[in-house]
């Protein structure tokens, strides 16, 4: 999950269709780049893996950078298969 594709892909055009600025994370930087080119010059990627700790302070030191955060959407899993 993330913003590459699905509901953060969607919910990033809605986002963006109303002129907001977005930080775009997901763990697959390709496709962040294919989705903030569609979405105009406006928008930063900033590649995310949740289940590192360093992907995740590097991309928190990065976001800080930029000014205040207006909103925060998470959408990110973790999936450890095995018996409940």
């Amino acid at each position: 999950m993330g913003a590459s594709d699905g509901i953060g892909a969607a919910l990033a055009r809605a986002y963006a269709g109303r002129g907001a600025r977005l930080v775009l994370s997901a763990r697959s930087e390709g496709r962040l780049e294919a989705l903030a080119e569609s979405l105009g010059p406006d928008h930063v990627v900033v590649p995310l893996d949740v289940a590192d700790r360093e992907s995740v302070q590097r991309a928190a030191d990065r976001v800080a950078l930029m000014g205040p955060i207006d909103r925060v959407l998470t959408l990110a899993a973790i999936y450890d298969p095995g018996k409940v």
